[in-house]
């Protein structure tokens, strides 16, 4: 027999393996290197993962926390401060829980899940597609904390499991600190921001002499107010003032070095796009930049006062039963007498991964699997977008 035609029959075999092996590595290359959730600079850890060495460290028992850190500014206080995203991605899950607070999950490229807690504001939408450095949240105390911001990484959003921080550059357990390279201030979009953030915020990070500290843009609805810290290198009076068109901004704190202004928006104006010269009101007047910001209509929201607190219910396939293709994977969701319109999103993970997205029935079957042993989770969520804590038990079937 010829060499090809003894080969010919071992590639057959191969060459699925091959694939997956390809798809996995596909699915799991990152396309930018992770940072922090914080704006560029130094922070502080205030707890770090269970056995990091740091002073105070989360216990070692629950998923959530065993790896977590929780991050706080050097000096002054974590309340309304930034969220960025650590990398690009997706919203998976927004709700609010007793003992968490204010709660957001991202699901990114690579199949890994972010977390983040005790949040004071969100404002990124179920689904929505996310990129590094984008505000998506604004620290906070929910959750009945102090101020601060829990973060972890899971493998993925089924397995109860989670992944030490350390791929994230900038992290010093032994002395408790943190330096973020995510976006700066002055790169930020603040997205519907609380009536103020805190005015350390534009010094974090150093900027050009002759320029104001100040966000890329500030993006308000309609009838909203914001209070806007803008930083300024040299020496100050208290008659000193910052102006923005008709916007005045009076001096709130001065160092030897730099002045800390605050302008008071109100978005009054017309939806659209606006824009002015910030001059230091000195003679002769200083151009220090651009004040930019955006007015929009309000829009619709998402309730994330609370989640549904009804878990789907395993009807098929038994619990680690073997198949020799993907089964058809059923559920039922119990509510008694109540009538509560949900959907349904089934999550797959083993030796390759599936997603079903929303679904409007209670059984679905998965795409073409390899063999081995696979975890399931379905998450529901109702017509007002409460969804069930992404912390239940999952399901698992074998491939063989």
């Amino acid at each position: 027999m010829r060499l090809y035609q003894r080969l010919f029959p071992a590639l057959l075999l191969l060459l699925p393996s091959l694939f997956f092996a390809a798809a996995t590595q596909e699915a799991g290359a990152q396309p930018a290197t992770w940072q922090l959730p914080l704006p560029a600079g130094e922070w502080q850890i205030s707890r770090g993962p269970c056995g990091s060495g740091t002073l105070f460290t989360h216990e070692c028992g629950y998923y959530e926390n065993r790896c977590a850190i929780d991050l706080v500014p050097i000096a002054g206080s974590m309340e309304n401060v930034p969220v960025l995203a650590p990398q690009d991605g997706h919203v998976f899950f927004i709700g609010t829980r007793e003992e968490t607070g204010l709660m957001l999950m991202l699901v990114h490229p690579d199949r890994r899940a972010s977390g983040y807690m005790h949040l004071a504001r969100v404002v990124v939408r179920p689904d929505e597609a996310v990129t590094q450095g984008q505000v998506i949240a604004y620290a906070g105390s929910s959750g009945g904390v102090r101020p601060h911001l829990h973060f972890w990484i899971q493998p993925n959003v089924v397995e109860r499991s989670c992944e030490s921080p350390d791929r994230l550059a900038g992290l010093d357990y032994r002395l408790g600190k943190a330096v973020s390279g995510n976006r700066p201030w002055s790169a930020l979009t603040l997205v519907n921001p609380p009536d103020s953030v805190p005015d350390w915020l534009p010094t974090l990070a150093g900027w050009p002499a002759g320029k104001a500290a100040l966000p890329q843009r500030v993006v308000l609805e309609r009838g909203a107010r914001f209070i806007l810290p803008v930083a300024v290198h040299g020496t100050f009076t208290e008659t000193d003032s910052l102006a923005a068109g008709n916007l005045t901004a009076p001096l709130s704190r001065r160092t030897p070095d730099f002045g800390v202004f605050r302008f008071f928006l109100a978005a009054t104006q017309p939806p659209g796009v606006y824009s002015a010269t910030l001059n230091l009101n000195r003679r002769p007047a200083q151009n220090l930049g651009q004040l930019n910001f955006t007015i929009r209509a309000p829009a619709a929201r998402n309730r994330m006062d609370g989640v549904l607190l009804h878990n789907p219910e395993l009807v098929s396939p038994s619990a680690w039963s073997v198949h020799k293709a993907p089964p058809e994977l059923c559920w039922r969701i119990d509510f008694g007498k109540e009538h509560v319109s949900v959907q349904s999103r089934v999550v797959i993970v083993g030796p390759n991964y599936a997603d079903s997205g929303w679904l409007d029935s209670t059984c679905w079957t998965p795409p073409a699997l390899a063999g081995g042993v696979y975890q399931w989770k379905v998450f529901i969520r109702d017509t007002s977008g409460l969804m069930n804590r992404p912390n239940q038990r999952p399901w698992a079937f074998v491939i063989r």
